[in-house]
């Protein structure tokens, strides 16, 4: 009796083929003797019903060894979180050696969504976990402070796991965001004396920034650069990339 647990991953999956690998202590001479008196193993499953058959066939395996191959119709079995499978060989030697411990292979591939699903999906939320406190790690001031408060392009290092974004956003862990911070440095104006009529009006001196100010430095298209992240969504199982 052997019991198994299929992970996450592959129960939310379309299994498209399945082998069991069981050690039988057997070589090629008593394979071919085992199998000419009859069949060499029965498969079973445990189910609620009782042991029920599955539907196997013996494929090519290395010496000591037997590979099952399930039927179509036992796939089904490895999208339970358990599956306790019963083998029965009365010629097979038994071993408690790590090295001969059956073990399962699967195939699987993405299950088509559903009209459903797809309406679901189209209707999702954000996937980022917006919440007050990384709404606060966000907004806050920039780490190194400035000589003024004129414009000036400010940085902030921002890190994922800090957000708690850190089992959804894999690499990078952080990045450092520019922004532009301050006002625009124009000083203020005079008041201009009223016009005198028949008089040569006063020319308007052209707007100075304060010494040591600098033109504002907003980010214009061809400065910025986009990020692009590696993302998960299954624990780690599988990775896209996202800009």
């Amino acid at each position: 009796t052997y019991v198994f647990r299929p992970s996450q991953h592959t129960r939310s999956r379309q299994v498209t083929s399945a082998q069991l690998w069981f050690h039988t202590g057997l070589d090629r001479q008593g394979m071919a003797a085992a199998n000419s008196s009859g069949p060499l193993l029965d498969l079973l499953a445990l189910s609620s019903r009782g042991p029920v058959a599955v539907p196997m066939s013996l494929g090519q395996a290395p010496p000591r060894w037997a590979v099952l191959h399930l039927a179509a119709s036992a796939l089904p079995l490895l999208t339970h979180p358990v599956l306790v499978l019963l083998l029965r060989c009365p010629l097979c030697s038994c071993s408690a050696r790590p090295e001969a411990t059956p073990f399962l292979v699967a195939h699987t591939r993405a299950r088509p969504p559903s009209g459903g699903e797809r309406a679901r999906r189209s209707t999702a939320p954000l996937p980022w976990p917006w919440s007050p406190a990384a709404l606060r790690l966000l907004q806050r001031p920039p780490e190194e402070p400035a000589v003024h408060a004129d414009c000036h392009r400010a940085s902030l290092n921002i890190s994922f796991q800090e957000l708690g974004w850190d089992r959804w956003i894999v690499h990078p862990p952080s990045f450092i965001f520019h922004y532009c911070h301050g006002g625009c440095g124009l000083p203020t104006l005079p008041n201009l004396p009223l016009s005198v009529p028949g008089a040569p009006p006063t020319p308007v001196q052209p707007l100075l920034l304060v010494p040591g100010a600098q033109p504002c430095c907003a980010a214009l298209p061809g400065t910025m650069r986009s990020l692009r992240v590696r993302t998960t969504s299954d624990g780690g199982y599988s990775f896209k990339y996202e800009t």
